[in-house]
């Protein structure tokens, strides 16, 4: 998968599991490749850009400012003007990547009879289901099967896709419904390889929110037992498994992978 030019795109780059999977992946890009990291904290990618470029002369690296949450945002000039800085089209790739890691926890401090705010609900899904399902099919237009070899989709699942995590009910919904939306997606393009990614327990500031703000005490004390034991995974441990699966490209399309299954 890696030995062909590429157009990546990595959502949610600016830290954490986004950035670890923005550096590995720009270890194993062929040459000539273009690497798009998209996130709100533009200096912390604009840093990560800098790291990149520097180790790898050959790949492109371009920043731009994505809020997945507004859903005014032109998706394809993302792209458009990606392609049109580096003097480039859609035809001059042999494959194209989206990894789509941005989203947010969003209020795990309640139950679910509890939630009865319109706003919180919309900023939710806005930001973790229709954000993403705009930008992906805005990725899809632009790299369209006429002008790609090949396009690979990549969706940061989680265990909360297929569990529920009481007092996660916003959480376990915005991950399952991502999933589907992607097998679905598989189902509707044999052509397009889709993979739903559960990278495990990282810890990441996200996990910081898992201990502290958890309403149920049982699913908050079990993050506790895990950061204190050590039984918490790093984003490196967790992005080299998702290389691992994907130099391997012998996944069911649309699949749901954990990071234990592999």
């Amino acid at each position: 998968m890696f030995e062909k030019r590429t157009f990546c795109v990595v959502t949610g780059a600016g830290r954490g599991l986004g950035k670890c999977i923005a550096q590995k992946l720009a270890a194993r890009l062929a040459p000539c490749s273009v690497l798009l990291l998209l996130a709100r904290s533009v200096q912390d990618m604009e840093t990560i850009r800098a790291s990149i470029k520097s180790e790898f002369t050959d790949l492109t690296v371009a920043v731009k400012y994505f809020d997945q949450g507004d859903l005014s945002t032109d998706h394809r000039a993302l792209f458009l003007d990606c392609l049109n800085m580096c003097k480039l089209s859609a035809t001059d790739f042999e494959q194209v990547i989206i990894v789509h890691n941005s989203g947010t926890l969003g209020d795990i401090t309640k139950y679910a009879e509890e939630f009865s705010d319109r706003k919180v609900l919309e900023e939710m899904f806005n930001i973790n289901v229709n954000g993403l399902i705009l930008l992906n099919s805005a990725f899809l237009q632009t790299f369209d099967k006429k002008s790609s070899q090949r396009r690979v989709i990549i969706n940061i699942s989680s265990l909360c896709a297929i569990q529920p995590f009481s007092s996660w009910s916003l959480y376990c919904t915005a991950k399952a419904a991502r999933d589907m939306f992607f097998r679905t997606l598989a189902v509707e393009d044999a052509e397009t390889r889709v993979l739903n990614y559960a990278p495990g327990p990282l810890d990441t500031d996200m996990q910081v929110r898992c201990r502290e703000d958890s309403k149920d005490s049982k699913i908050r004390q079990t993050f506790i037992d895990m950061k204190a034991e050590g039984k918490l995974l790093s984003c490196e441990e967790s992005v080299e498994k998702l290389i691992v699966l994907l130099e391997k490209n012998t996944f069911e399309s649309g699949a749901h992978v954990d990071f234990y299954d592999i």
